[in-house]
């Protein structure tokens, strides 16, 4: 048994502040540790990544720019990077240090490589001067400076992330049912933290609506509402915000989102449809604060099955958060939180991650459909069997299906989708 102690100790761990999308961010991050050891002129940049931070990395905005791409991250974590700041390290970049960047970029400087290592979750940067070099390895999470070292000479070293969650990690040892029973039995002060991940997330989601971010789904939603075309429901209305945080939070919008296992994105995805639902209902705060805990929490459950980033697009452990937090606002019981997790697994159990970008826009727009309609077909206590597909007797059984299905075949998956991508990505330099 879990105590609601540690449940909701996670909240704290596993949500932290993250300006613009964190793996291109992780990388720029590792870039400032490296470069901030060297006084001397730079010379060159070595960056090897994982095949995950590889593809998650290559096609999104970066935060503060109009730029994109894996470069161009390294280039400003070398020239405005504060590794101080953490997944905000870029926050103070201007357009002077975008131009700099762009000179490193232009002159060669930097290189890019796949790491030949089998780590699921690894950034590796060298950087060069006439006399020294510096290595600075992220590994296993977005901040975890696994090494510091200047020529022989570690700096800094911390503790080796497992590649696979540990069988008594206390994420995966606890239940969907142990995540209820903390939140019904916590208090508003013990909750109080996330008044910060509301704000900051429904922030970025005013700011996409406002500023008609990306590729403008929010807004078409948004028009189609007021034409007749869509119904002006909670679905429709709480697709419609989520993903205009998302188009902000993919073109690059500078304001930091509060993300969940380093994902801003899912910490938007998994926040927004909550908020936008509690209006509809006249929630009160401390039922909308024990909402989105639930949400956030049942998340981080599904992916200790299978790590932070893999083939599995994180829109589905999003939704199947989302699911349960929603049935919570609308007053549901534990059975009905996992009958509407069912049927998330149900339907979009299969949706792949190619990448990082804006057309994750679309993703989040299915996964909050998906949640919300699974929540309340929950609510009326329609669930997908356990004979069907990879659901289980059980929702505990169901996640420890989709862990087995995403790091058994789904891994040639991910190869295949890396192949597909850096192959259209050197048709398109040509």
């Amino acid at each position: 048994m879990v105590s609601k102690k540690e449940i909701i100790s996670i909240l704290k761990k596993d949500i932290a502040p993250a300006q613009g999308c964190t793996e291109p961010v992780a990388i720029a991050l590792a870039t400032a540790y490296a470069t901030s050891v060297l006084t001397e002129k730079i010379n060159k940049i070595e960056v090897y990544l994982s095949q995950n931070i590889l593809k998650n990395a290559m096609g999104v905005g970066i935060p503060g720019t109009n730029e994109r791409g894996i470069k161009m991250a390294v280039a400003l974590g070398a020239v405005a990077g504060l590794p101080e700041l953490q997944l905000e390290v870029l926050q103070h970049v201007d357009e002077d240090n975008v131009k700099d960047a762009q000179v490193m970029i232009d002159q060669g400087m930097i290189e890019i490589k796949l790491s030949q290592n089998d780590e699921l979750f690894w950034i590796e940067v060298i950087g060069y001067s006439d006399n020294h070099q510096a290595t600075a390895i992220m590994q296993g999470k977005h901040t975890n400076l696994y090494k510091l070292i200047i020529d022989d000479m570690i700096l800094q070293e911390n503790d080796r992330i497992e590649a696979l969650t540990k069988s008594d990690d206390i994420r995966q040892v606890m239940q969907v049912s142990d995540i209820v029973n903390a939140i019904m039995t916590a208090t508003e002060d013990e909750l109080e933290s996330l008044d910060e991940v509301i704000a900051k997330n429904f922030e970025i989601a005013k700011f996409g609506m406002e500023n008609n971010s990306g590729y403008g789904i929010a807004k078409s939603i948004q028009d189609n509402i007021n034409n007749g075309l869509f119904g002006d429901g909670i679905v429709n209305y709480a697709t419609m915000l989520t993903v205009a945080g998302s188009e902000a939070r993919m073109s690059g919008c500078s304001l930091p989102a509060m993300a969940n296992s380093g994902s801003g994105n899912q910490g938007i995805t998994l926040t927004v449809p909550i908020v936008a639902l509690s209006e509809r209902l006249n929630s009160s705060r401390f039922e909308l604060l024990q909402a989105v805990a639930i949400s956030h929490l049942t998340s981080i459950h599904v992916k200790s099955y299978f790590g932070i980033l893999s083939a599995l697009c994180g829109i589905v452990n999003a939704s199947i958060g989302i699911s349960a937090g929603a049935v919570f606002l609308l007053g549901g019981k534990l059975k009905n939180i996992e009958a509407a997790i069912q049927n998330v697994i149900g339907d979009i159990a299969g949706m792949i991650c190619d990448g990082a970008k804006l057309g994750c826009s679309l993703k989040v727009a299915t996964g909050v459909r998906s949640a919300l309609n699974s929540a309340i077909l929950g609510m009326s206590n329609i669930c997908v069997n356990d004979y069907e597909g990879i659901n289980g007797a059980d929702v505990e059984d169901s996640f420890k299906n989709l862990g087995f299905l995403v790091l058994g075949g789904m891994k040639e998956v991910d190869k295949s989708i890396l192949k597909v991508m850096l192959e259209k990505e050197n048709r398109n330099k040509k």
